[in-house]
């Protein structure tokens, strides 16, 4: 009776074994024909869905609505409306009030190229907060630079770039490289100084191609550190330069082959 007991679980366990990997034959062939294929890809679709959603939700829940519920964001928001709705509403003549299409496509147009102005006047006002809270620190007047030659770095933001020394003995740690770039705040204090908006491209010309003692006038700490490493150069305002002579280059080359 007990070795009949145990064929009959013998039997049980191969039974449920061949079960099993029947089961898992059918499941492999499932897979690989075609509706199996596309019962995978919609599980991956609807995985992929809930995991978006998700995200976006808490992103909503945790950073985009704190922020845009901030009185500091709601009101620019409140402001456009109220103008919004003061504009494309109009009165009609029995004194309603009424949707005008022609106004509403013209202010669509004109929030359209403000936003494409938006980066570009963000952008420069944070430029001149910047230049003006430099130039209000490290201004600099009529400053003796001896001046190499300037060069254009970048044509299309009329930037140039100057380089030198505060003497005529120059080495790798004396040198320095100025930047001479347009900007809001430049031509606020060329307009007061000179009358006259800032030219980059005419302070450059005032740097000849060769060694010239200027007087600068200018703003920017010369830490070659911020320099290399987050290209905050010295900015020069004007330049009032001259050639060296002859006599004081090789008094220059005296000095320097005596060890001064």
């Amino acid at each position: 009776m007990s070795e009949s007991h145990e064929e009959m679980l013998k039997r049980a366990e191969r039974l449920k074994s061949r079960t099993a990997s029947n089961k898992k034959d059918r499941s492999r062939k499932h897979k690989k024909s075609a509706l199996g294929q596309a019962e995978q890809n919609i599980k991956d679709i609807h995985e992929t869905y809930t995991s978006v959603t998700g995200t976006i939700g808490w992103l909503y829940g945790n950073v985009i609505r704190p922020v845009i519920s901030h009185p500091w964001i709601r009101k620019p928001f409140q402001w456009y409306r109220t103008l919004w709705e003061r504009i494309v509403y109009v009165t009609d003549k029995d004194g309603d009030e009424a949707f005008s299409k022609q106004r509403a496509g013209i202010m669509v147009l004109v929030t359209l190229f403000c936003l494409y102005l938006l980066p570009s006047f963000l952008s420069g006002t944070v430029e001149f907060f910047w230049d003006t809270t430099r130039m209000a620190t490290t201004y600099k007047h009529q400053e003796t630079w001896y001046l190499g030659k300037s060069q254009e770095i970048d044509a299309q933001g009329n930037v140039f770039s100057a380089q030198g020394c505060e003497s005529i003995r120059c080495t790798d740690q004396t040198s320095i490289y100025f930047r001479i770039k347009p900007s809001l705040a430049h031509h606020i204090w060329s307009l007061y100084h000179n009358k006259n908006i800032f030219f980059p491209d005419y302070v450059a010309a005032g740097i000849q191609n060769d060694i010239n003692k200027c007087k600068v006038t200018g703003y920017g700490v010369r830490w070659k550190f911020l320099v290399r490493n987050w290209d905050v150069y010295p900015q020069i305002l004007s330049v009032d330069c001259a050639p060296l002579t002859e006599n004081e280059i090789k008094q220059s080359e005296g000095d320097l082959g005596d060890g001064r």
